[in-house]
Parts: C-alpha cells; structure tokens; sequence
C-alpha cells in the first residue's frame, strides 16, 4: 500500500558550488512539501533542482530502464545527464561546477502501518574526472537493483515509475506526436523527454477505451475535465477510428468537430498533454501511480483564466494524494495559490458560488515556495502559509514606478 503524501518528510541538500547555486560556506537545504513551488529569475537553478529530486525520486526505474553495460558510476552519470540533455551530448554536467566537487543528499522519512521509514541516497560529482558517483547506502542499493537486473533482465518492465516529469517543451509533442512520433523518442532529446513520450502513449490508450467505453471513465477525470474545460477553451481527444485513428485531436468547446492537435492555439497544445495524463492517472490502480509529479511551468502560453484553472488542477492532484514540484514564472498561479490556501482556512466546507471549489482547496501545509535568486535559495512562505506578496510584486512594482514617472514627465521632472 501506498504511503500518504503527508506522512512524508522530504529534504534534499546540496554542497558546494553547482552552476548557479552557490552552496559554498553552507549547504543549501529544501524541506519538498506535498506541494513545493519554485519560482526566480531565468538560470536561478530552479528546473535543476526539480530535475534532481526527479532523479531520486524514480532512481530504481530510472537506473533498471536505461542501464549502462560499464557499470553502476557510468549508469548514474547516463541517467543524471541525460534527464537535461539528450544521450548525442558531449557536455558533461561537471562542467557545471564552480567548485572541485558537489555533493547532493536526499532524504526522505515517512510513517507506513506505524513504522518509520527512512531512505538516505547521495551522489558526489567531481570537476576534475566528470564523474558522478552514488554514495554509500545508495551504492550498495543501486548494486541491488542493478544485479537483480542483470540475472533477469525483463524485471525492468515490472518496475513502475514513481515519478512523472512534464516538461515545459509541450507544444514540441503536439506539432510531433501525430505526424511523425519518432521524433519524440529520438536519443538526441533528454531522458525526461523521452519518458514523457511513454506517458503520453500509454495516455492514448486510456483515453480511447473511455472514448470506446472499453472501460468506466473515473470520476476524477471528469471533475479535472470540469475544471479546465471552459477556460481551455475544449479538450483534447483521441480519435477512435477513420483516419485520425488513435492520433490526438483537439475538440472545441460547444462543436463537434475536432482538429488536428497541432491546430489548436498554442496554449491548447502547451496544456493538454498535463491534463488528459492527470485525468490518466487515475485509471491507474494506485499502487502502480506515480507518486511524483513534476511540472515545468503549467502556465505557459496560457491566457490569465486559463492558467487559474490550471492551478486549480494542480491543488486537485494534491489533494488526491499526489506530491507535487512545480517551477513557474507567473504571478497569477502564485496569487491564486495563495487564494487557494486562503479559501481552505477561512470558507466552510461547502460550495459557496464564485469562490474556489472545495475540491481545489489547498491546505497551507501542503505549500512550500522557495525564491531562486543571486546564488541562494530562500523561502517565501509566510507566518501565515501564504507565499510573500511582497516577492510576488517586485517587477510589477517597479513598472507601476516607472509609468507613473513616464505619465508625470515634462510636469515635474525632465
């Protein structure tokens, strides 16, 4: 049986200098909630440590699916650089490091049937050699897994994942994914990407055996349907038979004629692959779920209302049990997420027209957000749980300064 995500105590820490993080005099330590929210300017280092915890979070499956003959250091090297580049590379993500050697740990303590579990994994990645090397009870449990592996290689397609990373290049898989998939699996993408195309497959097949009625369409589906559509604009399809058989459609809303996926608008094609995998999720019986899901900026391309309703599906996996890491650059999924801790403190449990659903609700202590900024990491929750307005309006701020200084010039400055 599964954990649940709140009986979780997740931390992970980094020492030293690893590209933009710069945990020299003192490491840099990031207590991950059921929902953790990364936010800071562009090359901050907020998508490589969502890509970290994604290694440690599925190093089992990850390790057993793309094992390397060499041996267990070049297998976790294949495996840590490929999740951000694709395996045509050539640079090595030691060339990342300002210091001569990095050291990542991660732990995870969680309560099951009244015993308190622990995992501790860590790897240490060195300037000089370029190699990244587990490090002691993670050694020795990758040794496990990898030599179970070799005595009986099909064990690797009994391992589920325990981790899904959508990344932020979605609209990529819309303009590919019917007119030529290859593309999408192609060893020259990185490994997230590649999974992702897996994910995406296997989300066809679920939803053309709802479409078929092959098999009963869960709730939840339909709610998460209920809280995008309309902003979306429709959703996405799979056709079930003629010549778009099995390849994915997008129908608008109020019309029964469906495009070609790569028709849809920009913002359509950036989202329906995170929305028609979330309502996928839950055809899956839960021991097989991914308990991880890490999302590359949700809003992008996506009109102001469309990305609240995103936030709100967000908030509904959370709490659905799933645990979530998210890196955004929007104000509006930040001020709506503070909306959503808000609407669970202080409305009743009951539907009140024009506020946030029950269902979407967030529990404060479900939300951490962490500011990338200049080298460090700092947290941005208040007393209150509510991520900092003040951090929030920096940039907005200093354009409302500077339109009122451009509206007053020639009047009392020039």
């Amino acid at each position: 049986m599964r954990p649940h995500s709140e009986n979780f105590r997740e931390i992970i820490y980094v020492t030293g200098g690893f590209g933009p993080i710069q945990a020299i005099s003192s490491p840099l330590n990031l207590e991950i909630s059921p929902l953790t929210v990364f936010i800071g300017p562009q090359g901050t280092g907020k998508s490589l440590v969502s890509q970290l915890l994604y290694f440690f979070h599925d190093a089992e499956y990850l390790l057993s699916n793309h094992f390397n003959q060499q041996g267990i250091d070049a297998t976790v090297r294949k495996v840590v650089e490929g999740i951000r580049v694709g395996a045509l590379t050539n640079r090595a993500l030691a060339s990342f490091l300002t210091t001569n050697r990095v050291h990542i740990n991660y732990e995870l303590n969680y309560q099951q049937n009244s015993q308190i579990l622990n995992t501790e994994y860590k790897i240490s990645l060195y300037k000089s050699n370029r190699k990244i090397n587990p490090v002691g009870q993670f050694r020795k449990e990758i040794d496990k897994w990898l030599n179970r592996l070799l005595d009986d290689p099909s064990i690797s397609g009994k391992i589920y994942a325990n981790a899904l990373f959508i990344p932020a290049e979605r609209t990529f898989f819309s303009r590919f994914i019917n007119a030529d998939p290859t593309i999408i699996g192609s060893n020259s993408l990185p490994l997230t990407m590649r999974e992702f195309a897996k994910v995406l497959n296997k989300t066809a097949e679920t939803h053309i055996a709802w479409d078929n009625r092959l098999h009963h369409k869960p709730q939840e589906a339909n709610e998460i349907d209920n809280l995008v559509r309309s902003a979306l604009g429709g959703s996405a399809t799979s056709a079930k038979k003629g010549p778009y058989a099995r390849k994915w459609q997008w129908l608008p809303e109020k019309s029964n004629q469906p495009l070609e996926i790569e028709m849809a608008s920009s913002g359509q094609m950036g989202t329906w692959p995170l929305v028609s995998t979330a309502q996928a999720l839950f055809s899956l019986p839960e021991s097989q779920r991914p308990l991880f899901i890490h999302i590359e900026e949700p809003e992008t391309h996506l009109h102001p209302a469309a990305q609240v309703a995103v936030v709100k599906v967000l908030a509904y996996l959370v709490n659905h049990g799933f645990r979530l890491v998210i890196t955004t650059h929007s104000l509006v999924v930040l001020y709506m997420l503070n909306n959503l801790t808000l609407a669970y403190r202080n409305l009743p449990d009951k539907s009140i027209k024009n506020m946030p659903d029950t269902q979407a609700r967030l529990n404060p202590k479900s939300l951490s957000a962490y500011l990338f900024a200049e080298g460090t990491v700092q947290s941005i929750i208040d007393d209150s749980g509510q991520i900092d307005d003040g951090l929030l309006g920096n940039v907005l701020g200093e354009l409302e300064v500077e339109f009122s200084q451009l509206q007053s010039y020639g009047i009392f400055w020039e």
